[in-house]
Parts: structure tokens; sequence; C-alpha cells
């Protein structure tokens, strides 16, 4: 291995343990304070109407899946 090699595999680890930190950050945030957030307002909310019931109470689950598409995304899996 020479020299060059060696910081280009130093590097990529320093880069790799920043992506690692970014996806445990997003997670918490995600599972920690988006979706319970989302909960209680839309307990709270008065709304009127089956539809509008059905279709708010979905976000959460949205929320839950664009957050596992940015996960897959950091993690550089797609």
């Amino acid at each position: 291995m020479n020299i060059m090699n060696k910081y280009e595999y130093v590097e990529s680890k320093g880069q790799m343990a920043g992506n690692i930190v970014g996806l445990v950050v997003a997670i918490i945030l995600l599972v920690a304070v988006a979706i319970p957030i989302t909960n209680s307002v839309i307990v709270t909310a008065n709304l009127t109407g089956t539809l509008a019931g059905t279709i708010v109470e979905y976000i959460p689950t949205f929320i839950a899946i664009a957050g596992l598409v940015v996960v897959v995304r950091m993690a550089g899996l797609a």
C-alpha cells in the first residue's frame, strides 16, 4: 500500500464515521421528536369529517417512511 492509498483509506474511514453519526442523529430526531410531536398535534386537532381524520392519521406513517428512505440514502444502500 503506497502513501496515497493510506491517506485515502484514512479519509474514507473518517467520512464513514461522520455518516454514521449523521444517521444516528437523524434517527433520534425522527423517532424521538418528529413522530411524537406529529401524533400529539393530530390528537389535539379539531378535525371534522371522517375523510380528513383518516388521511391525517397516516401522516406519522409517511414521516417514518420518508425517514427510512433518508437513512437508506445516507447509508449508501440506494
